[in-house]
């Protein structure tokens, strides 16, 4: 109904005219457009197997459940809206038409909407496979070529409220001062028999104490773990005293870690694996510290279990080519495309025609030299292999004596030591060796990958590895650049290891669905764009 105003002008609804009468009722589903891409995410879970996740909800009393694709659909198309929180779902299922048309306009409360996405990580593992095996079958996805790759993501933890082995050894003392005069009190009542039944039961303890009991009791894990991240630090040659181990108090399995844009603060390490056809996240995880590749192995022969299909290459950042990785790649058959973690020399004067023969005066200090030893570099040293024996810069031989088992982050690996027989009165040893006094000769090890190491080594250094190499970063860092930027994914929302595996799942989810979302639509335009040229 128009209306006009003083000035003779008309208008299609006055301000305020609320109150009007539908006469014919709008429903959702004409509310939303046949191209809008809540209908294209619908389509595509629709099409899946929820068998797993209707199996948790049977047999359970009550009110009955929503189901679990609709929850599910919520959460993803809120992470491609940039929406992270469980109240602002909340918000948006009551307010926006899109959300109200994906939940058929009923109400989710938040906790319900949090609670699912924090417990639901395995079944949600299992809707992912679904996507990736749909992106397979379309030819979009091949798992030939596989790209692995780490983030620091901020954990939810303050990072001036932290931890140290000294913090907490205070606050022991503190509730053992608590306990023993909560026990002073308890023993001048008369119902002490009556709280000790058995004398030990922490359930019959009253809740005052039972609360400074179990508190105890986790400080004192909380210790332990401190102390152990010590000594892993003093191994390392980092002076605990000085630098001490620190834990989040809010997460206490955050690291803090130094971050790209600067400084210092609690992170968790999220991973991806992608393929290099279309950038398909193959599988997701998130690991405590800078021990990414530990988890190489164990990543690639899941990802064979699981899909069954043979992986030819593998694409990694300096950081996973240690020993291990190599040999396990190069025993699995798979090309490993990864430079060496290892100091480099422009020109290295050690490798020499004849190592026998001392390196010329003038290149002495062109040798490689360890930042941390500040002497010699091993690498100055050239290994003779059929005589089994180091050659070292004034040319003289370093024997084989030995060998040692270390124990590493990846478990045990085997060394050859090989020590100097010549390096008494040598004119290198103030740069060689650590006390030029010692009778001992410089010590040099081998461990039982260098022989892969050299081969992979060989490899990259190829102008056709180093090409193909150069995906890498496109593949690799473009899952996180999105993820980031596009799904505001810069702070975990939850806290603990399990709600953040749980949370990096759910992003990594949302990822490939907007990618397959993307890709579907593209190809339905082209098949339109066909049958009008066909016409």
């Amino acid at each position: 109904m128009s209306q006009k105003s003083v000035n003779g002008s008309y208008w299609q609804t006055p301000p305020g005219a609320r109150n009007q009468i539908l006469l014919i009722p709008t429903s959702l589903e004409e509310k939303i457009p046949e191209n809008h891409p809540v209908r294209l995410l619908d389509e595509i879970l629709d099409g899946l197997d929820w068998t797993a996740w209707e199996s948790k909800y049977s047999g359970k009393l009550g009110q009955p459940p929503i189901h679990p694709s609709i929850l599910c659909k919520v959460l993803l198309f809120a992470m491609i809206r940039r929406i992270r929180s469980s109240r602002s779902i909340e918000y948006q299922i009551e307010h926006s038409v899109d959300f109200m048309w994906l939940v058929s306009g009923r109400t989710i409360d938040h906790s319900t909407i949090s609670d699912f996405r924090r417990e639901h990580k395995k079944e949600l593992k299992d809707i992912h496979r679904q996507m990736l095996r749909v992106a397979i079958d379309m030819g979009v996805a091949k798992l030939s070529e596989l790209c692995i790759d780490g983030t620091r993501v901020r954990a939810n933890s303050n990072r001036y409220k932290t931890w140290t082995a000294d913090r907490v050894e205070k606050l022991l003392k503190e509730l053992d001062g608590q306990i023993e005069t909560a026990m002073a009190e308890m023993e001048t009542n008369d119902s002490t028999d009556e709280l000790f039944d058995d004398g030990t039961s922490p359930a019959k303890l009253p809740p005052e104490l039972a609360e400074l009991t179990t508190r105890r009791t986790r400080m004192n894990e909380v210790l332990e773990q401190l102390q152990d991240m010590d000594r892993k630090r003093k191994a390392d040659g980092i002076n605990p005293k000085k630098n001490p181990a620190q834990l989040p108090k809010s997460d206490l399995d955050a690291r803090i870690l130094p971050n790209k844009e600067g400084g210092y603060a609690p992170n968790f390490t999220p991973m991806c694996v992608n393929e290099m056809t279309n950038g398909f996240i193959v599988d997701a995880d998130v690991l405590v510290g800078n021990v990414e590749h530990l988890n190489v192995i164990t990543t690639v022969d899941t990802i064979h279990e699981t899909y069954g299909i043979d992986i030819d290459a593998l694409m990694a950042d300096s950081a996973y080519s240690t020993g291990p990785n190599i040999s396990a790649m190069e025993e699995r058959g798979i090309e490993f495309l990864s430079p060496l973690s290892e100091l480099k020399c422009e020109n290295n004067p050690a490798l020499r025609e004849d190592p026998t023969v001392p390196v010329a005066a003038e290149d002495i200090k062109r040798l490689p030299v360890n930042p941390q030893s500040k002497r010699f570099d091993k690498s100055a040293f050239v290994y003779d292999a059929e005589a089994d024996q180091f050659h070292c810069p004034a040319g003289k031989t370093l024997s084989r004596a030995g060998t040692e088992t270390r124990q590493t982050a990846g478990g045990p690996v085997l060394h050859v030591i090989y020590f100097g027989d010549e390096c008494e009165g040598c004119e290198l040893a103030p740069q060689c060796r650590k006390n030029p006094e010692s009778e001992q000769g410089r010590k040099v090890t081998r461990d039982e990958h260098e022989e892969a190491r050299e081969r992979h080594r060989e490899h990259m250094g190829k102008p056709e590895s180093a090409d193909r190499y150069k995906q890498r970063q496109h593949f690799g860092e473009m899952p996180f650049a999105v993820m980031k930027v596009c799904f505001d994914m810069r702070r975990f929302l939850l806290r603990g290891l399990a709600g953040v595996q749980a949370e990096w799942q759910w992003c990594c989810t949302a990822f490939n669905l907007k990618k397959l979302m993307n890709l579907l639509a593209a190809l339905r335009a082209e098949q339109c764009k066909t049958a009008k040229i066909e016409i």
